[in-house]
């Protein structure tokens, strides 16, 4: 993080930090001014709540709650683990949870000081934290980490098993090492102005659901929590990548100008787009909308979105109570389906990981992106798995639903879903319970389903090519980690490559496939998209009004000549470098050479 400016200044008796000005990198686009609210937690992310007197008491009531409530996780898991190993580290968990001291002074910090349960773990574990680490002995010394997994575990326990009520206050900028995305849907109903980050890269969940809900967001701000606290001011300019803390007014009328055209220009309301969308030489493409929050659809139709391309069915899961119910995701679905019509919606199945499972949180994953997740995750637990099953299979019923099976690396994984398809319609069938046929698809974005796409191809009935893990799994670069960033190279040969096999596989089997990553809503990356062949683009809703200007003022013929050439360039440099040349030769009158890339694309 890097500091432009950095003054102080004598105000009365005491000393007080003037403007300062941060450099950030822009992830969501936008300009908002507000005051700072630090979010804390790895697992379930909370912040400070000052509470009334009044208050207190039911406070007291939701802790001891959540501590009875991690006993008897704890001891489920105890009772249904073989592994001797794991057995003993929970016995150590629970002779912590069942120590009176601790919760006395827990109990102690919500009275006293008039806090929120969650802050006060955070206050007293902390302390026990810093005793442990300054113990000289390894072996006790180590017993931190034990602490720092019971207070995880009684954090998840707080969300009383669905959103908590705590509220934002008007005009809120959540900074956080990262925000996780369910913590930001919770957050979303007290309407925070923007976001601030140390960790997390522009494919990250988390940074695409700000750009479809328009929330301004930075990123890359290490050490932000130290420089910040809550309640200061601060600006942040999504355009630029810059935050302001502690602005002077100068800065603040300034930028609130900006805020102001921000949002106006994100509430303007424009003419139903109805007709097809066509490149100069009749080439149609059809825009489709990625979907996580239903109220989005209706602003894409409008922009001319033709159904929902990706809906995340992950994010009606909420990790402090679990899967949804049966009936909870029946109503949801059917609900996304009337939104989109005829048009249609694919529904991805849950794309979610171990370690978002509660049951699961002593069983930390060394690297969660290749392990137990996605499909692998609901074909271990097929008890849920089924009931997400059985609701689309309802919900299909007189509405155009598809199914998305999200990473897919195996024809098998696809084989057993397929079973469990027909058992849960006999199951139906025989509850003389109506249902659909909805059409199955997979998710394309590991390198083992590029290299047998034709195999997948002849088990669905369609593609949907996620660009962001696409990109992760080919490069192995973390696609939230904000120290590899430089290697998260889109315009890879292999990249390149790989989406046009994929484009081919699905022509030559005579079935769709949907561009669903972000590279599709960049207007950059969507004339080689169209290039290498892709007809249908799935968007976040903001990304339409640009991405449909670039399509309808470029013809596919020269959008394929400079693909064409691409695909024979070795590196990612010299890709880069053809894009920039060949776009200010062809298409100057549409992009400006400072959104072109010169080492790495800056959308």
């Amino acid at each position: 993080m890097t500091s432009l400016n950095n003054n102080t200044k004598i105000n009365g008796a005491k000393n007080k930090f003037s403007e300062i000005k941060l450099k950030a990198r822009a992830v969501a686009r936008g300009v908002a001014i507000g005051k700072v609210v630090c979010l804390h937690g790895r697992k379930r992310q909370f912040y400070r709540i000052n509470l009334e007197e009044s208050q207190i008491e039911k406070e007291l009531r939701r802790f001891k709650a959540a501590i009875r409530l991690a006993k008897r996780q704890l001891k489920k898991i105890s009772t249904t683990d073989s592994n001797n190993s794991k057995l003993s580290v929970f016995d150590a968990h629970l002779l912590i949870l069942e120590d009176r001291s601790l919760q006395d002074k827990i109990e102690k910090n919500i009275v006293s000081q008039k806090i929120n349960a969650e802050w006060a773990v955070k206050v007293v574990t902390e302390r026990y934290i810093a005793t442990y680490k300054a113990i000289a002995d390894e072996h006790l010394r180590e017993k931190y980490i034990d602490l720092e997994d019971v207070a995880d575990r009684i954090l998840a326990a707080l969300g009383g098993g669905g959103k908590t009520n705590l509220r934002l206050e008007k005009n809120s900028i959540i900074v956080a090492r990262e925000v996780k995305p369910s913590t930001l849907i919770e957050l979303t109903d007290s309407n925070p102005k923007a976001i601030i980050t140390e960790n997390g890269g522009w494919t990250s969940h988390t940074f695409i659901l700000a750009r479809e809900i328009n929330l301004p967001a930075v990123t890359g701000m290490k050490g932000i929590l130290r420089r910040v606290q809550t309640g200061d001011e601060v600006i942040v300019d999504g355009f630029n990548g810059h935050v302001i803390v502690n602005p002077s007014k100068e800065s603040t009328e300034k930028y609130k100008i900006a805020a102001a055209q921000f949002q106006e220009f994100t509430h303007r309301e424009t003419e139903p787009i109805d007709e097809k969308l066509k490149t100069l030489d009749g080439f149609e493409i059809k825009i489709r909308a990625n979907i996580d929050l239903p109220r989005g659809y209706m602003r894409a139709k409008q922009l001319g979105a033709k159904g929902i391309g990706l809906y995340r069915s992950e994010f009606l899961f909420n990790q402090f109570k679990g899967f949804p119910t049966e009936q909870e995701q029946l109503k949801e679905y059917r609900n996304i389906a009337k939104l989109a019509g005829e048009d249609g919606v694919r529904i991805r199945t849950f794309d979610l990981s171990a370690e978002q499972l509660t049951e699961e949180n002593a069983r930390k994953e060394i690297n969660p992106a290749l392990g137990l997740r996605a499909i692998r995750l609901v074909l271990t637990h097929k008890k849920e798995f089924s009931t997400q099953i059985r609701a689309l299979l309802q919900a299909s019923f007189e509405n155009k639903i598809d199914i998305v099976l999200p990473m897919i690396s195996d024809v098998s994984e696809i084989l057993e879903t397929k079973k469990l398809i027909e058992t849960e319609k006999a199951r139906l069938r025989k509850r003389k319970i109506n249902f659909g046929n909805p059409r199955l698809g997979a998710m394309i974005e590991v390198p083992a389903a590029v290299l047998i796409a034709d195999e997948i191809a002849h088990e669905v009935d369609f593609f949907c090519l996620g660009t962001n893990d696409l990109v992760q799994y080919l490069l192995a670069v973390d696609r939230d980690n904000e120290t590899v960033a430089d290697w998260f190279r889109t315009l890879h040969p292999a990249v390149l490559r790989s989406i046009k096999t994929i484009l081919r596989a699905a022509e030559q089997n005579n079935i769709q496939a949907v561009i669903c990553g972000e590279m599709a809503g960049s207007p950059v990356y969507v004339a080689i998209l169209i290039g290498l062949g892709a007809t249908e683009l799935s968007m976040n809703v903001n990304s339409i009004s640009r991405v449909r200007r670039i399509i309808s003022h470029i013809a596919y013929e020269e959008a394929k000549e400079i693909t064409d050439a691409l695909l024979k360039l070795p590196t990612a440099d010299a890709v880069e470098n053809s894009v920039r040349e060949k776009f200010l030769a062809k298409w100057s009158h549409l992009f400006s050479a400072d959104i072109l890339p010169q080492r790495k694309l800056q959308i």
